[in-house]
């Protein structure tokens, strides 16, 4: 088995008991702390909420603004896997004064250090081109972490978006369509009787992929959704499109809002311009972060609230603290 999908299931394996871990504002705890005991004043304070979050009626309400924020929570039942576009066309240059890449790395750098807030194991950054990368990009926990893996990459080659994403797809599919799954949704190892945690993808890309990921994504979501009464929002996929190509924006849209329908399949993607994060707003952080595991946050309109980088660990830190 090829090292990166063997890093991918040792992740996941670590990774489910993340949601019992206490969170707080300190860094998760290290890599090697296995015998980190399950709070549970934090399984009281949230556990009135799972099932909110786990009703896929709620997700579909509008969602007022004073709730926003807290959808973030969710992030704590998730395993986050960013995938970074690094091909040739990420070296062209935006309309903010930036290369693509350098805009990519703006992005990286956000929403990989909000969403290791909430993902106890860290978050695990891909490459499409840079497969030899994995070994030093899992579990990352701080921006200096991610920063220092993004700028070992320099952009070059093809966009092969749907290639890399059936590498991460499949085997994750592969390993619900062979769980055990609670009456409540919850998939569980046969073997281990584990929980399998959740996953969110979220694709960092310019939008002009070499191959066609609409397939891949088609395909996976048709397996995924003939496993039976598994709960609806085990695995998302984000798409945040940097510099502002109208046909990519395009072709990205059509994933977002026509994929499902047209194919009769689970709506598991969302999409955002990474234009609308100019300035970065809470609402797009968070848009970027849950768009494709929350249709709520999905269809939420923006607000023009502007957090700076100097505001966002304050930020993070505010919603963190309600959740203790």
């Amino acid at each position: 088995m090829p090292s990166f999908l063997s890093a991918f299931f040792f992740g996941h394996r670590r990774s489910r008991s993340a949601d019992t871990r206490r969170l707080s504002r300190e860094p998760p705890p290290s890599y090697n702390d296995s015998l980190a005991v399950p709070d549970a004043s934090l399984k009281r304070s949230t556990s009135s909420r799972e099932s909110k979050y786990d009703n896929p009626q709620w997700l579909r309400q509008p969602m007022r603004q004073s709730t926003l924020e807290d959808a973030l929570e969710l992030l704590v039942k998730y395993d986050t896997v960013i995938l970074v576009d690094d091909s040739g066309s990420m070296q062209l240059s935006s309309s903010h004064g930036k290369t693509r890449w350098q805009e990519a790395g703006d992005a990286l750098a956000q929403l990989a250090t909000t969403a290791a807030q909430y993902d106890a194991d860290g978050i695990d950054i891909h490459f499409l081109n840079h497969v030899h990368m994995q070994n030093s990009s899992q579990h990352l926990r701080t921006a200096e972490a991610v920063r220092r893996v993004f700028n070992e990459v320099s952009p070059r080659g093809p966009t092969p978006t749907g290639d890399r994403l059936d590498q991460l797809l499949k085997p994750y599919i592969s390993m619900l369509e062979e769980a055990k799954i609670d009456a409540d949704g919850t998939p569980r190892n046969r073997q281990t009787n584990e929980k399998i945690k959740r996953v969110n993808f979220i694709v960092i890309t310019d939008g002009q992929p070499t191959d066609e990921p609409s397939e891949v994504i088609v395909h996976a979501a048709k397996r995924f959704g003939a496993i039976r009464n598994i709960c609806p929002i085990q695995v998302g996929i984000q798409f945040v499109q940097i510099g502002d190509d109208p046909n990519a924006t395009a072709a990205l849209s059509r994933l977002d809002d026509d994929l499902a329908q047209e194919n009769g399949i689970p709506d598991i993607v969302d999409t955002t311009p990474y234009t609308k994060l100019h300035p970065i707003t809470a609402d797009g952080i968070i848009k970027c972060l849950i768009g494709g595991i929350n249709r709520r946050v999905d269809k939420q309109p923006w607000n023009s609230t502007a957090v700076s980088t100097e505001q966002m660990p304050k930020w993070i830190g505010e919603h963190l603290s309600r959740l203790a």
